[in-house]
């Protein structure tokens, strides 16, 4: 019988399920389309009943294979990250009040704006979030005008909702409640007149713990059994989650998430001072609680990804063969273009807020492998910026993993070779369900300690308890040794 953890990531676009063993081998990964509902082409929800389904279902599939290729295992533990932002608002009676509207969802960009002058002028230094309907806050904000009293409610992040429905207690992890705007970055605690300007009270968010802190142990209704007695935990936000499963922690690191949505994320112990986390915030780049204990994670993005796929729709070169040329003929332009094959080619809108492509041509020298080059030099331009903001507060990086989809294009390598320092390209295939199991281990292990002292439920919340940065660095290593494996389970209740 092997021990085995699983680590969920729910994404914008795919939920994963990737199971390893307790040392870190990894053993495979089922995945399913996160699934959005779209409203007249502006709003964006999910059901989170439907969600949970989901993702109850894709843990017992990952069993299943894991079952298929070692034999018979049992599952030590579970964690969940994934996006941040978007979440459950529940009753009294643990009820979802409203559907889960999706983190890019334009809802509460007039509400925010609309709360108190101090406030607002005050938000970027205090949350490290620019003021934008991206934070939670926003979105609460434009719930209360709907008619939803806050008082007596309360909000789960998707991670944490998810969590709380294997079994779980109620809790928010530090990274995801930083996203909220109601965490004030230099105390740890919820921002008091924030939480008055939208008419709630402290208990809207449940108790902050750290990502890798033991919630419970799996069981109840809808939770297949064979999850039942799991150790169950939050894993935090997909962004620095995933950073972790490639081992990116170190502060003069870059790791480089480059899917449809790029996110640039650098890690530092300590705290920023409020003025340089307004500078930032004002410019765009999140400085906030990273998942592992005393760092914190400064995240910016772009919309690179975006309009790469939209070039390559407009181009006829979406996928397959067709991508592959186009892939190979722009690396040949610029090898005989000398640097000048995109004259004549201007190509914008891959700032974070923005994400439209424009593209303006003044020459008639061009060609799709010219205008592909364009697209991403502007790609490259913009995290550029991205970096050099965050470059000015703590320094510049002295090396970068990058990770996601597009790297699997030649020319996408050759663009970050030549415009980051020390590129190395990851080969994790689901970084962000990878470090997620390393929260699992985490997990397990503080749990397996609370058995041996009697207390069997498995329920760290009083004394939250996360994994430090050399367990992480172990663990991605896949080099861990006692005390970080766990060793022997017991007889769980």
């Amino acid at each position: 019988m092997t021990r085995i953890v699983l680590g969920v990531d729910v994404g914008t676009s795919d939920s994963k399920v990737l199971a390893t063993t307790t040392e870190g081998e990894e053993i495979g990964s089922v995945s399913t389309p996160t699934s959005w509902r779209n409203h007249g082409g502006t709003y964006t929800d999910t059901d989170p009943e439907a969600l949970a389904a989901g993702v109850f279902a894709l843990l017992e599939k990952a069993v299943q294979l894991a079952t298929e290729r070692i034999g018979a295992v049992t599952v030590e533990a579970i964690a969940i990250t994934g996006m941040a932002e978007a979440g459950v608002l529940l009753d009294d009676a643990g009820t979802p009040l409203h559907p889960i509207i999706a983190w890019f969802d334009p809802r509460g960009g007039a509400e925010i704006l609309a709360l108190p002058a101090a406030l607002i002028e005050e938000f970027c230094g205090r949350t490290g979030l620019p003021v934008s309907p991206l934070a939670t806050v926003a979105k609460l904000a434009w719930m209360r005008t709907q008619g939803t009293d806050l008082v007596g409610r309360q909000w789960l992040n998707v991670p944490e909702f998810l969590v709380h429905r294997l079994g779980a207690v109620r809790a928010s992890e530090m990274s995801l409640a930083a996203r909220t705007g109601l965490l004030d970055q230099d105390s740890g605690e919820l921002w008091p007149e924030m939480l008055a300007a939208i008419g709630a009270t402290a208990d809207l968010i449940p108790p902050l713990v750290l990502a890798g802190t033991p919630l419970g142990r799996a069981g109840g209704p809808g939770v297949p059994s064979i999850l039942h007695g799991a150790a169950l935990t939050v894993a935090g936000h997909d962004h620095p989650v995933a950073a972790v499963g490639c081992g990116t922690t170190g502060a003069d690191e870059v790791f480089d998430s480059f899917g449809t949505a790029e996110a640039l994320v650098r890690s530092i112990e300590g705290n920023l001072d409020r003025d340089a986390r307004n500078r930032l915030a004002s410019a765009g780049v999140n400085s906030v609680h990273h998942v592992l204990a005393g760092r914190r994670v400064l995240l910016g993005g772009t919309k690179a990804g975006l309009l790469f796929r939209r070039t390559l729709d407009m181009l006829g070169a979406g996928s397959g063969d067709r991508r592959s040329e186009l892939d190979d003929a722009a690396c040949a332009l610029e090898e005989t273009a000398a640097g000048h094959a995109t004259q004549g080619i201007k190509v914008s809108g891959a700032i974070n807020n923005d994400g439209t492509l424009r593209i303006e041509v003044t020459s008639d020298a061009v060609s799709p492998a010219a205008l592909w080059l364009a697209t991403l030099a502007h790609g490259v331009d913009e995290a550029a910026r991205c970096l050099d903001l965050m470059a000015a507060e703590i320094g510049p990086a002295s090396a970068v993993v990058v990770a996601g989809g597009w790297t699997r294009m030649k020319s996408v390598r050759r663009s970050k070779e030549a415009s980051l320092p020390n590129v190395r390209f990851s080969d994790r295939s689901q970084a962000g369900a990878f470090g997620a199991t390393m929260f699992a281990v985490h997990a397990a292990n503080v749990a397996q300690e609370m058995f041996i002292t009697g207390d069997t439920g498995a329920n760290s919340v009083l004394t939250p308890n996360g994994p430090t940065a050399q367990f992480a660095a172990r663990y991605t290593q896949a080099v861990i040794t006692a005390p970080y494996a766990v060793q022997t389970r017991g007889d769980r209740p």
